[in-house]
């Protein structure tokens, strides 16, 4: 027995699980509180700048990931101070030539993360340095840096420095991973 095509659509349409009841704005009952935002306070960061041409966008573009990408960056007026962040491994004769040791070229074997901190125009004894397992903390008169931490460190027995003549603090955080038995 052949089914002309009109049955079979028919016959389709039964088989299809029914669509349930899609709610739109107006339907859903009305709540009693407002959703606002204050992450821009400044009223300078409201105005919207049109650009007249690609260069000027990608300026534009340039210019909002550069104020975004520092950590910290706008806390209480102040600047995010230029930093980097290194993995530090101690090797020994054995590791490098003989390839005895077991520790490979990877960030898995080093012992160190090393940040340096560039903060120009400070001296060391206007730095406010907080360090836990997680993040370090730098506040001054003219900086604040808020760096959360790739890996978690051990907060004793890492070491801070100051470099009077490039004014550059710089932090020797012991890494503190899970697996580091397996490494060293």
């Amino acid at each position: 027995m052949e089914f002309p095509p009109s049955v079979m659509v028919k016959l389709a349409e039964l088989l299809r699980p029914p669509e349930p009841d899609v709610l739109q704005g107006e339907d859903l009952p009305p709540k009693d509180f407002e959703i606002t935002s204050t992450r821009s306070e400044n009223p300078a960061d409201h105005k919207q700048e049109h650009p007249r041409s690609i260069e000027e966008y990608e300026e534009q573009e340039a210019r909002r990931a550069e104020a975004q990408s520092h950590a910290g960056a706008g806390v209480g007026g102040r600047r995010a101070p230029e930093y980097t962040m290194n993995y530090q491994q101690a090797v020994t004769a054995e590791d490098v030539f003989l390839q005895i040791g077991h520790k490979t070229p990877s960030t898995a074997s080093c012992e160190n993360l090393k940040v340096r901190i560039k903060m120009p125009g400070d001296k060391m004894e206007n730095i406010d340095l907080a360090v836990d397992k997680s993040s370090v903390t730098v506040d001054s008169s003219q900086y604040h840096l808020k760096l959360p931490l790739p890996h978690g460190i051990d907060p004793d027995a890492s070491k801070a420095n100051w470099d009077s003549s490039e004014e550059t603090l710089i932090l020797t955080l012991k890494l503190d991973r899970e697996f580091d038995f397996v490494n060293f």
